[in-house]
């Protein structure tokens, strides 16, 4: 099995997409970003998914993520507002995928399938 963290700081949505993506995949979830830096640096992950608002602390992270592993998958979820517009666009190329929400997880269930072919 593929294995999958999720970081948000809601643990209301940690916990929804551990209960969806659970009977596909290995999925580990944390409302602290500097955990999730730490495990990505440690633990072999398969795709991250990121449900937060583009900043330059989540590009910096993303960036360090990349660095570390060129390969990993990152999804990035948030909702859209146009003060976010700068940074959506610089942080895409450190990330596979942003999805908006509100998104259908249908969809985005059929992108972690094609990212983690």
């Amino acid at each position: 099995m593929k294995n999958i963290v999720v970081y948000s700081s809601d643990t209301n949505i940690c916990l929804s997409l551990l209960m969806y993506l659970q009977s596909d995949y290995n999925v580990t979830t944390t409302t602290n970003l500097s955990v999730l830096r730490m495990m990505t640096k440690h633990i072999k992950f398969d795709l991250i998914i990121m449900d937060t608002d583009p900043s330059k602390t989540i590009e910096s992270i993303c960036r360090e993520i990349r660095e570390d592993n060129p390969a990993l998958p990152i999804i990035l979820t948030y909702v859209y507002e146009n003060n976010n517009k700068l940074f959506d666009r610089s942080i895409r190329k450190y990330i596979s995928s942003i999805f908006y929400k509100p998104f259908d997880l249908t969809e985005v269930t059929r992108h972690l399938a094609t990212l983690l072919v």
